[in-house]
């Protein structure tokens, strides 16, 4: 979010110049008027040949949309009539192609008509994994000023990049068109954001020395039944307005509806004022998407329930090995405090010999008389190492491998398959009486 902020500040503020727009800079679409223009990166309907055929490959549909428009102009009223095609190729995935013809008539002042051609297609950027949109295509023009016409044949293209977190980035060069008297070719710089429902975008579009911002947002309604829409409109011979929009979403055909409100007052010659219609051939009507995102979503939860049902067992697993962990070390702490106890009675035995021997050396007796060494301590703990037999314990403690069944009674449960288990801690117990 704060580089989408950057990136709109740094629109902002390279949009110093604004340039008093003509017929040669307006763009056809109410949608597209609504949202001020800034459509470069959105690029999602037919009306994409206009702005940029690499949005071209978003569809997955033959759709085809007609609209009609009014302008108003301090000079002359503006009307204008647009019509777009486009079609998924059958043979090539993700590549689409389109067809747009855009008329505009503004009395005597002037007019214009144009015929665009384009493809776009799609790819993945190897080392970032991202989709890469591009696509490119023919235009012809014919313009028309104080009574002198003009034929020129141009060239559009633009690229799209889409990034997981809902930023979209777009640059476009349109009209770059030769034949008519004068240069037209025009650059674009977009970004979208979105927001949950709500898309935000900005346009930087410069064409010569001048340059124009434009901003737009489209919020969807009612789950995506409506879409309210608000901009920065195209200015005509210096008219500025907020631009307004809705659109009916009632697929596979869908309405769009677009006025606006002069910045100056309504008495302000400036504004746009019109309606379009599309069709989407073959796509599924507004209540079966409805029920399909339904269905996705609850696919969705699913795979999360899964998920978190694949790490809740992970974690047992974690915490039975934890818990055989913590048994072993106790089992090595006993061991090891029982050898502790053994070793602290052993120094006690010492310190009392070293007693008894200075004892004797100050005070020397007669007669040496035989002091028996303590008694051995039974039970003793031993734990199995690797390679360890019953016969070879026993032999080990009681100097006799055929007492092993002794140790075997003593700890059957320590014993698998006859052998002692790797690291268990047996029971010792004591040898039996000589003779027996």
């Amino acid at each position: 979010m704060k580089k989408s902020l950057f990136i709109i500040f740094l629109l902002f503020s390279a949009a110093a110049n604004a340039a008093a727009g003509d017929l040669a800079a307006i763009m056809p679409g109410p949608r597209q008027n609504s949202m001020g223009g800034a459509f470069s990166s959105i690029a999602d309907d037919p009306y994409a040949v206009f702005y940029n055929p690499a949005g071209l490959s978003n569809l997955s549909n033959i759709q085809a949309g007609f609209s009609l428009a009014r302008r108003m102009s301090p000079l002359a009223g503006e009307g204008e009539v647009a019509f777009a095609y486009a079609r998924p190729s059958p043979d090539i995935a993700n590549q689409t192609a389109g067809f747009g013809y855009y008329a505009v008539r503004q009395g005597v002042q002037g007019s214009r008509n144009s015929f665009s051609f384009a493809m776009g297609s799609r790819t993945t950027i190897k080392y970032f994994q991202k989709p890469l949109l591009y696509g490119g295509g023919l235009k012809l023009v014919n313009m028309r000023h104080a009574q002198q016409s003009n034929v020129g044949l141009g060239f559009d293209g633009g690229i799209l990049l889409e990034s997981n977190s809902g930023l979209k980035t777009s640059l476009v060069l349109t009209d770059l068109v030769a034949g008519l008297g004068g240069s037209l070719a025009t650059l674009t710089l977009g970004n979208s954001y979105r927001y949950g429902g709500t898309v935000f975008a900005v346009d930087l579009r410069a064409r010569g020395e001048y340059s124009e911002f434009f901003m737009g947002a489209e919020r969807d309604l009612f789950n995506g039944l409506l879409q309210a829409r608000a901009g920065k409109g195209f200015n005509l011979d210096k008219g500025d307005y907020l631009a307004l929009g809705l659109g009916v979403n009632t697929l596979p055909l869908t309405l769009d509806l677009t006025w606006s409100m002069p910045w100056k007052g309504f008495n302000q010659q400036a504004g746009y004022y019109g309606i379009s219609a599309a069709y989407r051939f073959g796509a599924p009507s507004f209540n079966e998407k409805l029920v399909g995102e339904a269905a996705r979503k609850a696919e969705e939860l699913k795979t999360q329930i899964n998920d978190l049902r694949s790490q809740r067992a992970a974690l047992e697993t974690s915490v039975a090995t934890y818990r055989v962990n913590k048994n072993m070390l106790q089992s090595d702490l006993s061991m090891m405090q029982t050898r502790l106890r053994n070793t602290e009675e052993q120094l006690k035995t010492l310190e009392l010999q070293i007693l008894e021997a200075q004892d004797r050396k100050e005070k020397p007796k007669p007669v040496k008389t035989y002091v028996p060494p303590p008694p051995e301590k039974w039970p003793k703990l031993h734990k199995a190492e690797t390679g360890e037999t019953l016969r070879s314990i026993a032999s080990k403690y009681y100097g006799n491998p055929n007492l092993w069944e002794r140790i075997y009674r003593a700890n059957e449960k320590h014993i698998s398959k006859g052998l002692p288990v790797e690291g268990s801690v047996f029971t010792i117990p004591a040898p039996p009486p000589e003779g027996r």
